[in-house]
């Protein structure tokens, strides 16, 4: 046995030696939509409206795990700039907008209900940055399946 043969048997044995050694990484869970989606949702306006008002809680708390549970993997929206943001940009806005002293505005929303899909026209009344009053409209679309309401 040559010195080059034991030299590429020690080092096959070594590395796998250190590979088994290796910890796995871990995958990450997926979020239990279960728990972090608004309870107790049925095929009424009253659920909209809930769901309307945590959707503003979990954007002023920083909460991106509803997001996650709540908008279809297509969700697009757009500003009064005619901007187009994805599920994506929506979800990691929500961070870095975190106010917990802020206290949280509720909505007026009027929602429609047809079967398995629902509309909320709603109106944030809130302040700018000069503390001068604002309106912010906005009308979110919902489809229900999976058990559960989904912007």
């Amino acid at each position: 046995m040559s010195y080059r043969h034991i030299a590429v048997t020690c080092f096959i044995c070594l590395s796998a030696s250190m590979h088994a050694q290796t910890p796995t990484p871990t995958v990450p869970t997926r979020t239990d939509c279960s728990t972090i989606s608004t309870q107790n949702q049925k095929k009424d306006e009253d659920t909209i409206r809930r769901i309307e008002q945590n959707w503003l809680t979990a954007e002023y708390r920083g909460k991106p795990q509803f997001l996650e549970c709540l908008l279809e993997p297509d969700y697009r929206t757009s500003g009064r700039n005619g901007k187009i943001r994805s599920r994506k940009d929506v979800i990691d806005r929500v961070p870095q907008i975190t106010d917990l002293t802020r206290e949280v505005p509720k909505l007026e929303s009027i929602v429609f209900v047809h079967g398995d899909v629902a509309s909320a026209h709603s109106i944030l009344r809130t302040t700018d940055k000069a503390g001068n009053p604002k309106e912010v409209h906005f009308v979110d679309s919902y489809t229900f399946h999976d058990g559960r309401w989904h912007a």
